[in-house]
Parts: C-alpha cells; sequence; structure tokens
C-alpha cells in the first residue's frame, strides 16, 4: 500500500497567522521600550520570529522519532485533523507537554534575544554598558535622570526584560487564539 504525502495546509495557515501576531506585537514592545524605528522593529521581529519558526520545527522533527506513541497520535491528531484524543492522557503525557512549553517558550526567547543582539551589533546600535560609572556632568546626570538620550542598549537588564515581555506577550497571544480557535470549533461541532 502506497502512502500519499499529506499536506496539512490548515497547520501551515495557522502557523503564518501566529508569525503575523507574534511579529505585530513583539515589534510594538521592541518599539516602544527600545526605542527603535517602526519599520526596524517589525524587520526584527519577523526575522526573529522566523528563525524561531525554523528552529522549533527542526528540533521537533529531530525529536519526533524519541516521542512515545502516544504522543505521536496525539500531535498527528491534532495537526491533522484538530482534534485531542482525550482518552490517551496521563499524568507523564500532561508532564511532557508541559515541559515541553517551557523549553520552547525559554528556547524561542533565547533565539529572539541573541538574533535582535546580532542586529543591533550589525547597525552599531548596540552600547555596551560600563562596568565602572564614568563621572559625568551636572547637565548630563539630569538629562539621563529626565530620560533624554537613552542609548538603544541602556543596559543589559533592560534588553533582557524587553526580550522577556515580547516573548511573553506574543506567546499569550497565539496561545489565546488557539483556545479561541478550539471554542469555536468545538461550538460548530
Amino acid at each position: 500500500m502506497e502512502y500519499e504525502s499529506i499536506l496539512p495546509l490548515r497547520m501551515i495557515a495557522f502557523q503564518v497567522l501566529f508569525w503575523m501576531v507574534a511579529v505585530a506585537i513583539e515589534a510594538g514592545i521592541l518599539r516602544q521600550r527600545l526605542r527603535l524605528g517602526f519599520q526596524t522593529s517589525v524587520q526584527y521581529a519577523g526575522v526573529t520570529n522566523l528563525a524561531a519558526i525554523v528552529c522549533g520545527w527542526i528540533a521537533f522533527l529531530v525529536i519526533e522519532p524519541l516521542m512515545t506513541l502516544t504522543i505521536k497520535t496525539q500531535i498527528i491528531n491534532y495537526i491533522l485533523f484538530n482534534r485531542i484524543l482525550m482518552n490517551g492522557w496521563t499524568t507523564q503525557t500532561g508532564a511532557i507537554l508541559l515541559a515541553i512549553a517551557l523549553l520552547a517558550f525559554f528556547g524561542t526567547f533565547f533565539i529572539k534575544a541573541k538574533g535582535i543582539e546580532l542586529f543591533l551589533r550589525s547597525d552599531n546600535a548596540w552600547k555596551p554598558v560600563a562596568k565602572k560609572p564614568q563621572k559625568l556632568l551636572r547637565d548630563e546626570r539630569y538629562a539621563r535622570a529626565r530620560g533624554a538620550g537613552v542609548e538603544v542598549s541602556q543596559s543589559n537588564a533592560r534588553f533582557t526584560d524587553t526580550m522577556i515581555q515580547a516573548n511573553a506577550a506574543s506567546f499569550s497571544a497565539v496561545l489565546g487564539l488557539m483556545v479561541l480557535r478550539a471554542l469555536i470549533d468545538g461550538w460548530n461541532a
């Protein structure tokens, strides 16, 4: 028996939708918090999200042969048929899925943070934070306190906070869309 290739068009469409939502949300946060331009923040968010998607699919395709049959069945049913089989759930399955979700969150955070740092360095907008504060004149201290002339990466903590905020906001929006999709599908059934 010969198997025909299956192209999950619905999953691809939702992946593109989730990518666009994540780019819009993260670009807004990058623009506001890192004071990047509109076009620059959209480009940075778009490319880093695309890199995270590609890395995620590569990781999935590497890990998929190692998964148990129960988890493989759940993934195939969700991707191809938009159904989750509740009869195969165990505590172990839920724990594995939670661990995968946390790993995905922190993995995408790392990819996006390093990607945007790389872009800022290539644009000569990344300013390393001096270890020892220099002696500032009174006018410079006043301007810094008022927020005038803030550098793109004033501190590593601010950059990290911004990236975690952007990643969490986009993950929350995508999760909300997935829950809304499930509710609508359940309502129509």
